[in-house]
């Protein structure tokens, strides 16, 4: 049984894109020998760096909105489309630079 609750949404719309930023960040600079730590300096100096992570960060959701909504489970998805829109609207004031 598929749980259907807006705060487990919220959790997970939260979680999965943060998992998938740190894939990208295995797959792209883990291979070049570059700590996490690295990467996160990095990205605290190149700012115009933050929304292309976070937008394939948000790439990781694709799956779990596809399961959801084939679940019906709406509450859910409600929960992981409002931390999709929180995880754009940083995304575009860091590309406007308004961060």
């Amino acid at each position: 049984m598929v749980k259907n609750n807006f705060f487990l949404g919220v959790l997970l719309g939260f979680v999965v894109p943060l998992i998938g930023m740190y894939i990208f960040y295995i797959l792209k600079f883990m291979s070049d020998s570059i700590s996490f730590g690295d990467f996160v300096s990095m990205l605290q100096s190149n700012h115009y760096m933050i929304p292309k992570v976070v937008s394939l960060g948000l790439v990781a959701d694709i799956p779990l909105i596809t399961y959801y909504k084939n679940r019906h489970c709406i509450k859910t998805l409600r929960g992981i489309f409002l931390t999709i829109l929180i995880y754009a609207l940083i995304a575009i004031s860091y590309k406007l630079s308004l961060i």
